[in-house]
């Protein structure tokens, strides 16, 4: 198949790139470098810099543009186009910076997705596979169910609530197969350790490894289910090649079966990056309308995908422990001001 993956600099998506051209899929990725940076999580796998035949005969295209702009994703698709199946990870998943950078999250989230739609489907795709988060959910008593409404407590998580109504209503309009894809605290080799603003798995890592104290917001017992890359990317890989698109509502959560508080993750990184138990957690005021407990129901993904989790959060930590050792401390790289820098903004942001 030849499938467009867009944020494929990313860590979901470049994982999921190479998941594919293993399976014998040609791939396509676009990226604006916001995020990700650049291109390593693809080219230290195979060692060039836009494009390719790998070894095994697929085809790896890595090109740098802003899937928002309608322009640009024409000329994708045009050049390398008609794509059987798009993989929509592109996003500014900041959750708890959207309160603080509203115009970035919406630009690259509901309006990626809207150009990503309106450009492939004029194009004759027909199926696609659209990441979504569970922070659709809201505040709502979890664990969340895929039946739940959309009740978002965030600009994050309206951006991804309409992204998923207009995938439904663009492609129940115009033909197309859709799954949309709910994960949840996604973490493993791979992640960028680079930014402090999202993905706390990393940020702890990271902070260890530069001698920094680790920050929780509140009183760190919030509830996550944590999802090992690892458990996740089977489901995500089936997703693509087109099992699922019969679930009847056409939405699964894809992550964690076990639910951890924040607390219970900084200790799990310290054993993980062999430091002290008592290495020091300095404690901030909540972040505004954080979700105090949230995490998902897993059988649905069990049964529409076959989740499998073999491996879990916690030895996932000490995986993704040892390669972050190996790559080392990593600066802290911020491209983005803050749109809103009130008094509200994190401290933890502003160092």
């Amino acid at each position: 198949m030849r499938v467009l993956i867009t944020g494929g600099a990313g860590f979901i998506g470049s994982r999921l790139a190479l998941a594919l051209l293993r399976r014998g899929h040609d791939i396509t990725c676009v990226d604006d470098l916001s995020g990700a940076i650049d291109w390593r999580n693809l080219s230290e796998e195979y060692e060039y810099a836009d494009a390719a035949t790998t070894p095994d005969g697929t085809t790896l295209r890595m090109i740098a543009t802003d899937c928002a702009s309608m322009p640009h994703m024409r000329e994708v698709v045009e050049a390398y186009g008609p794509f059987d199946v798009v993989a929509h990870a592109a996003a500014n998943a900041r959750e708890g910076a959207s309160q603080f950078q509203p115009h970035s999250i919406c630009y690259r989230n509901l309006l990626a997705a809207s150009a990503v739609l309106a450009t492939t489907l004029n194009a004759g795709t027909r199926r696609f596979v659209v990441f979504s988060s569970m922070s659709v959910y809201g505040a709502q008593l979890p664990p969340f169910d895929e039946s739940m409404g959309h009740v978002p407590e965030d600009v994050y998580g309206v951006n991804k609530a309409a992204v998923e109504d207009v995938t439904r209503i663009l492609c129940e309009v115009h033909g197309a197969e859709y799954l949309i894809l709910r994960p949840h605290n996604v973490f493993g080799e791979g992640q960028a350790l680079h930014d402090k603003h999202r993905n706390v798995v990393a940020i702890f890592m990271n902070r260890i490894m530069q001698g920094e104290h680790l920050f929780v917001y509140g009183d760190g017992e919030q509830t996550r289910a944590f999802s090992y890359i690892d458990d996740s990317l089977p489901c995500f890989v089936r997703a693509v090649e087109g099992v699922g698109v019969d679930i009847p509502a056409r939405v699964v959560n894809v992550g964690g079966i076990a639910h951890a508080t924040v607390n219970d993750l900084a200790q799990a990184v310290k054993a993980a990056m062999g430091v002290d138990a008592d290495y020091p957690v300095v404690y901030h005021r909540d972040r505004p309308r954080e979700v105090k407990h949230a995490y998902s129901t897993y059988e649905l993904s069990q049964t529409a995908l076959g989740y499998d989790e073999r491996v879990g959060w916690r030895e996932g930590v000490n995986r993704m422990a040892a390669w972050a050792r190996e790559r080392g401390p990593q600066s802290w790289v911020n491209r983005e001001e803050m749109e809103i820098a009130s008094g509200l903004l994190p401290v933890p942001w502003r160092e």
